[in-house]
């Protein structure tokens, strides 16, 4: 019996280790790298190639999707499928081993939707924090729109949950503007501005607000408490809808601009 063929796929927001895959059709499956993988310290971060995605943007912009290819298992395998990452720049500083066709990158079985969502033990907000917070920080860099969808089971629509254009000014200070359709109006939304159905939000945040002491080689690293902080109203929105979920992550950049 010939091999299923490969499957092009894109990703939900890693969480609890766990990576959300986004068929083509309907469907969503959930899986755990096998390897010594952390896909919290890969997506969103530029280092994987993307596509143009679906989403309607203003003239001269364009979306840009992070995707792979997934080769599944063979038929009455106990193995799970493989994913292969291909690396946005065939050499160079990358997150990812690209031998030139795609980092292979063993994965589980689709987990049970139970034990995807963990099963009681509920979702790692300060770990999903740092990785938002990390994908915030990038899109100031690019003066990016980074926008936050969600998908259903079974629904091949992704449908807008958040949107946060992002600068950073000459005083290195990042500016965010977040706008959801959601009803915010408690947390760390109590400010929140209300027009056009839209709840909208300003953060100002200096960049150097977020850096811990310097170590012993004068480095200055991120402080966690401080960039958990800086994602909260983030964290906040992205959770409303409630957990279990399927979340997306793409930017939209200027036509032409390389990420």
């Amino acid at each position: 019996m010939a091999p299923p063929p490969p499957e092009h796929v894109r990703f939900g927001v890693p969480f609890n280790g766990i990576v959300p895959l986004w068929h083509d059709g309907a469907d969503i499956t959930w899986h755990r790298p096998l390897d010594d993988v952390d896909f919290s310290s890969i997506l969103g971060l530029g280092h994987v190639q993307t596509e143009p995605g679906p989403s309607v943007t203003p003239g001269g912009w364009q979306e840009l999707v992070e995707a792979a290819t997934l080769l599944p298992a063979a038929p009455d395998s106990d193995d799970g499928p493989v994913l292969r990452l291909r690396a946005v720049t065939p050499s160079g500083r990358r997150a990812i081993n690209d031998p030139g066709d795609g980092a292979p990158i063993r994965l589980s079985k689709a987990l049970p939707v139970e034990e995807a969502m963990g099963a009681g033990a509920g979702l790692d907000v300060i770990g999903f924090s740092v990785h938002i917070g990390r994908l915030m920080l990038r899109s100031a860099r690019d003066g990016a729109i980074l926008l936050f969808t969600l998908r259903a089971p079974r629904d091949p629509e992704p449908h807008h949950l958040l949107s946060v254009p992002s600068e950073v000014d000459s005083r290195q200070v990042m500016h965010f503007h977040l706008g959801t359709l959601l009803d915010m109006n408690d947390g760390a939304w109590a400010r929140a501005e209300h027009a056009d159905n839209m709840t909208l939000l300003d953060l100002d945040v200096p960049y150097q607000s977020l850096l811990g002491r310097s170590g012993p080689q004068g480095e200055q690293g991120l402080e966690l408490e401080r960039l958990t902080e800086m994602a909260q109203p983030v964290v906040e929105c992205l959770l409303r809808p409630g957990f279990p979920f399927a979340l997306g992550s793409s930017v939209i950049m200027p036509a032409g601009r390389p990420r």
